[in-house]
């Protein structure tokens, strides 16, 4: 085992654990699951059940429970923004905000937006109100408002200094 870990760049024990994932039943699911989310980071871990009825017959027309999933579980994206908390999450929003821009400017027949708009190009403004504050940073002077230095992949950046403000 040391020796086909060593030729793949991994440990022992990385393997032995690789294995036993691939193995297990409801890999495939599990894998689905994964590629759907886009590879993300730090999925957000749904669990339970929903049940659709007819109103007028209740008679049951869908219904879904996670028990069958692997872990128990359904994974779905965290659509984190910032590339350090989730890369594949933020790489997806950058390019939903570039096809947001580009249509809104040159116009896009699948959304609905006519190419004419090039005569008259949309707007678009965000526009964000001070909620909470000022938050962990990384300024020039090396020290953060709350007096530490935060190494640039650490959690508390961009979270609210004063969260009960």
């Amino acid at each position: 085992m040391a020796g086909a870990a060593a030729s793949l760049g991994t440990d022992p024990l990385t393997l032995a654990d690789l294995l036993r994932v691939a193995n297990a039943p409801g890999f495939d699911r599990w894998q689905e699951q994964i590629r759907r989310t886009g590879g993300c980071a730090n999925p957000i871990r749904l669990q339970g059940s929903t049940v659709t009825r007819d109103a007028k017959t209740g008679d049951v027309l869908y219904s879904y429970s996670t028990e069958q999933e692997p872990g128990g579980c359904l994974r779905v994206a965290c659509g984190n923004r910032r590339a350090s908390r989730c890369p594949s999450c933020a790489w997806t929003y950058a390019g939903d905000v570039y096809h947001l821009i580009r249509a809104g400017i040159t116009g896009d027949s699948r959304m609905g937006i006519p190419g004419e708009i090039r005569q008259h190009p949309g707007v678009f403004a965000t526009l964000t109100a001070p909620s909470f504050g000022p938050v962990h940073n990384r300024p020039d002077t090396g020290r953060c408002r709350c007096g530490a230095r935060h190494a640039e992949d650490d959690p508390a950046l961009g979270t609210a200094l004063d969260p009960e403000r």
